[in-house]
This record gives C-alpha cells, sequence and structure tokens, in this order.
C-alpha cells in the first residue's frame, strides 16, 4: 500500500492532498513563496509523518525526471534531495499538464463539458490551456508527451496581428501572447490602461467592448494555435482546461467563437475539422488526480 502527499504547484498556486489507505483527503489549495516551498513541504508531511512514504509533485517546468526548474517561479524541486531530506522511500515528479493528462484515468464525463462534437476516428489527444502560462500536452498511441510548446518563439508576430498590434518584446514567446499576464499586457498595450485578466474575463463577459475584443481575440488565437497542432500531431481529441477557459466558458460556447475553428483552417482539412472533439475540462483539481493516477501506476 502506497502512502502519499500529493502536489500540484502551479505558477501561483500550490494544491495538496493525501492519500493515505487507498483513501483520497480533501483538496486544500495555498498560494506559498518560493523560498517557503521546503518548510511547507515539511509542515505537511509532519501532520502525517509516521505514515507517509511517498510524494508525488506535478509542477509547471519541463520534466527532467530527477528535478524540474519551474518557468513561472524561482524554484527547482529536486526529487533526490527531498526523498533524503523526508526520508521518502520515493519523490516522484511529473509536469503539471503531463499531470492533467493522466488525470483523465481517474476522472469521468461528469468533469467534461462538450465545446464542438466530432468523430474522432483515433485516439490521439491535444491537452491545452493558458494560466500562468500555457500548458500543453500531447497523448500519441497511448504515451503522454509533456511539452513546452507555450515557450516557442516563432508564432507570436502573426498572432499579434489579431490585437491589430506591432511585435514587441513584451510578447516574445506563446505564453507572453496566450496566457492569464498576457490577457493583461495584451490589454495594456491596446488600450493603454491597466486591468488584471479578471476584471478583463468579467468585462468581456459584460458586454464591454475593449475587454471583449481581447478575449475574442485570445480564443481566436488559441483556437489557430490549436488547429496547428492537431495537423501537426493528427489528434482528433482537443481538451481545453484551466480556470481561465471554465470561466469563459459562455463566450467559448458561443457561435462567434466556433466558427473560428473552420475559420483558423485550412480549409483543405474540413474533413479532419469534423472529426475532432473538443471538451472543457471542469474538474478543478485535474493535478492533484493526475497525481494520484501516476502514483498507482508507478
Amino acid at each position: 500500500m502506497k502512502n502519499a502527499l500529493l502536489l500540484d504547484l502551479g505558477g501561483t498556486n500550490v494544491r495538496h492532498a493525501f492519500y493515505l489507505k487507498n483513501t483520497l483527503s480533501s483538496i486544500f489549495k495555498e498560494k506559498i513563496f518560493d523560498a517557503d516551498f521546503t518548510p511547507f513541504v515539511s509542515k505537511l508531511l509532519d501532520a502525517e509523518k509516521s505514515k507517509v512514504d511517498y510524494l508525488v509533485i506535478a509542477a509547471a517546468g519541463p520534466n527532467k525526471q530527477n528535478s524540474i526548474n519551474l518557468t513561472n517561479r524561482n524554484l527547482l524541486v529536486n526529487a533526490k534531495e527531498l526523498e533524503t531530506k523526508f526520508n521518502l522511500k520515493k519523490c516522484l515528479l511529473l509536469n503539471d499538464w503531463e499531470a492533467v493528462a493522466h488525470s483523465l484515468s481517474q476522472l469521468g464525463k461528469k468533469s467534461f463539458s462538450k465545446i464542438k462534437k466530432g468523430t474522432p476516428s483515433n485516439k490521439n489527444t491535444l491537452l491545452i490551456g493558458p494560466g500562468t502560462g500555457l500548458g500543453v500536452t500531447l497523448i500519441i498511441d497511448g504515451q503522454i508527451i509533456p511539452t513546452e510548446f507555450g515557450n516557442t518563439f516563432s508564432p507570436t508576430k502573426k498572432l499579434l496581428e489579431n490585437f491589430s498590434l506591432d511585435n514587441n518584446k513584451r510578447f516574445s514567446i506563446l505564453e507572453n501572447v496566450l496566457s492569464g499576464p498576457g490577457i493583461e499586457v495584451l490589454y495594456e498595450e491596446k488600450f493603454g490602461k491597466k486591468l488584471s485578466s479578471e476584471e478583463i474575463i468579467t468585462g468581456a463577459l459584460e458586454g464591454n467592448g475593449d475587454e471583449f475584443f481581447i478575449i475574442d481575440n485570445f480564443l481566436k488565437t488559441l483556437i489557430s494555435i490549436i488547429n496547428d497542432l492537431v495537423l501537426s500531431f493528427s489528434c482528433e481529441r482537443v481538451i481545453l482546461g484551466g480556470s481561465i477557459l471554465n470561466s469563459l466558458k459562455k463566450i467559448l460556447m458561443s457561435k462567434k467563437t466556433l466558427r473560428y475553428f473552420p475559420s483558423q483552417m485550412n480549409p483543405k482539412y474540413s474533413e479532419l475539422l469534423e472529426k475532432i472533439q473538443v471538451d472543457l475540462l471542469t474538474e478543478d483539481e485535474p493535478g492533484i488526480f493526475g497525481c494520484l493516477a501516476f502514483l498507482k501506476t508507478s
């Protein structure tokens, strides 16, 4: 029997739960500073120290198996160091969106909302979601492939045309556009005012012109990237995730937004488009469920 502390460490929040005697505890969410990570883990383990022998961490950064250097934090998570420090049998690491992919085995139909109906003829799946950064993971022939696609340079100049913005250094990588911070910078560059991404999203949902312009073109840009990835990897299922897209569900499901799927794809591939099924992952804590699935299969 594996007893574990499960952590989902994002760029902003950390979520945690215990898995003891084949039972998953309640899931909690907190904000911590980078320097507080190890003391935070120590505090959690102290509460169940005699029972926990595994630590599973999903973190937002490239997974090098024994370490993850977080993309949006000044923090390096080292599995061997944590095993030694806390006298654990094993510390398992996985990328945050790799964890989302693993979570699919633990989640039922109620955890998804259909955005676009399709008839997939294969199981290749693209998982994508903007948050503090841009998470992208592929499932190809049953293999989960985490990526750092959000940190690529090449697409940004063309994408800014959707917002009638010139290229500049604030948009050097893809997730500078397609992320929560990206929404804020896009709004500031376009309208010369600063609003939080939450305020911009709220304004868009209320139909405010400037805010809706940014969100409408944000989704158009995201769908353009989705279509590129679908064509590149023959994915016929797309799973969208994260709090931003869940908060934008009303706009995401509108006829105008859905029309971006065919309009942002080469018309030669319209037959493929008909096959593609798009679902929104509505589960609040997929990372923890992904950690649990990874623990069970490790």
